[in-house]
């Protein structure tokens, strides 16, 4: 799986027909409504506040609000792992006034049972960024090093209790893919965020935590918590001394994508707007001051390419799911 950075194609061979066929009504419907957006835009999240995709939302809200000249506003929709935020989300006016937040946990949720959407309910926006995953634990523990989690875990299978965002999402694959590379199996203990799951460790309530490092780093900074080891291709910056799963011998290189999307049937002259707002957004010092502060990665893709990639993950969410007995 790729994680290349693409941009927008706002000038397609389509758009440059359309020009050329400029002053018929159906040029005309194609440019889209001109004025767009001429009110605030809700941008919904289904993670609980404080949640790495919750503070996405909040700086990509501020940001869009700038880029296109009207307020953005969040609203968190908890519940049902995201699938109550969705369902909102389809049943909102195919407008562009309704957009929301999401992660590659998306790609599990089609097959759950009470989601009552497909993929193709669903318009993509854009990616904006890439956010690898860290394997935490309370300072109490004896656990110093990757090796001597695993080394415990596999004398003891699923002794460990590991929390991480809903029951079964993106969190949750990239760590039992490890789990599975690294011959251990642990008791799985859902969250409604990657918030919820970072205070549960500092609490001592799990023994450990899979969720993303940038929330992190207040909990390490204090000596609550420390990070054993890293998803990414290389070490990070903010954690200089913590490995790879890579360069301890196991090949799991692992990002959790963020982007907009909307409902499907959105005019694609505004899709192409909010995703060309986006494209802006991400230019600027703010954005790249944002990365830094939260440990992420800039990760630009656009609404094709974007689509292509979260087919790709149901895949193999899917494949995961089955293996784990959750289909």
């Amino acid at each position: 799986m790729k994680f290349g950075t693409k941009s927008v194609t706002l000038d397609t061979p389509r758009r440059r027909l359309l020009a050329a066929l400029a002053g018929t009504p159906f040029a005309a419907l194609a440019q889209g409504p001109p004025s767009y957006p001429t009110r605030p835009i809700t941008l919904l999240c289904w993670s609980a506040p404080g949640s790495p995709v919750d503070i996405y939302s909040r700086i990509m809200a501020k940001l869009l609000s700038n880029e296109l000249g009207q307020s953005v506003v969040v609203e968190n929709r908890t519940g049902a792992n995201g699938i109550i935020m969705i369902n909102a989300l389809i049943k909102a006016p195919a407008n562009g006034y309704t957009i929301a937040a999401a992660t590659t946990t998306l790609a599990t949720l089609f097959s759950e049972p009470n989601a009552g959407f497909k993929v193709d309910d669903l318009q993509m926006i854009a990616r904006s960024q890439l956010d690898p995953y860290a394997l935490l634990v309370h300072a109490s523990t004896p656990f110093r090093t990757i090796d001597e989690f695993v080394g415990f875990a596999r004398r003891k299978p699923e002794f460990i209790s590991v929390g991480g965002p809903f029951n079964i999402g993106a969190h949750r694959v990239a760590w039992e893919l490890f789990a599975e590379a690294a011959k251990i199996r642990t008791t799985w203990i859902p969250y409604p965020g990657g918030g919820p799951a970072l205070a549960a460790i500092a609490g001592g309530q799990v023994d450990a935590v899979a969720t993303n490092p940038g929330i992190a780093k207040p909990f390490v900074n204090t000596g609550k918590v420390r990070v054993l080891a890293v998803s990414s291709e290389r070490r990070l910056d903010d954690f200089p001394e913590v490995p790879t799963y890579r360069e301890r011998g196991w090949d799991i290189v692992r990002y959790q994508w963020r982007g907009m999307i909307t409902r499907a049937g959105t005019p694609r002259p505004i899709v192409e707007r909010l995703a060309a707002a986006l494209q802006r957004a991400q230019q600027g010092v703010e954005w790249k001051a944002y990365l830094r502060q939260e440990t992420q990665l800039d990760g630009f893709q656009g609404p094709d390419d974007l689509r292509a990639q979260l087919l790709q993950d149901v895949q193999e969410m899917e494949r995961t799911k089955s293996r784990l007995g959750l289909t």
